[in-house]
């Protein structure tokens, strides 16, 4: 089962990034630095577009929460999505910082927590 596409960290999956990088090799510099201003500031959308949903989901998670039988469920969520979210959080650092060279001068509106 392949659900790759739920996982909104995987397009800084190491493999994406690669290919990513693949398909930059022999543009011009301009392009490039372009390119992975373009690739970090989609990951920084989506990463704010997942802070949404799951604000949004944490209400409905108060609402079960009064059940006691929910709360190990609840529980496993929060922990998957705090992993998820700290997963989504070092790529997108990571990338900042291994093309700090290309992105010199470029602003990023990052989420609070960076």
């Amino acid at each position: 089962m392949n659900h790759h596409h739920h996982d909104p960290a995987s397009s800084l999956s190491p493999e994406r990034m690669q290919l990513f990088l693949a398909g930059l090799s022999g543009l011009p510099e301009d392009e490039v630095r372009k390119a992975k201003s373009l690739y970090i500031r989609n990951a920084i959308s989506e990463y704010k577009a997942m802070e949404t949903s799951m604000q949004a989901f944490g209400c409905v998670q108060v609402a079960f929460a009064v059940i006691p039988i929910f709360w190990p469920i609840l529980y496993a969520q929060r922990r998957m999505i705090k992993a998820q979210r700290t997963l989504f959080h070092e790529r997108i650092q990571n990338a900042l910082d291994v093309w700090r060279d290309d992105l010199r001068g470029e602003t990023f509106d990052l989420p609070d927590d960076f």
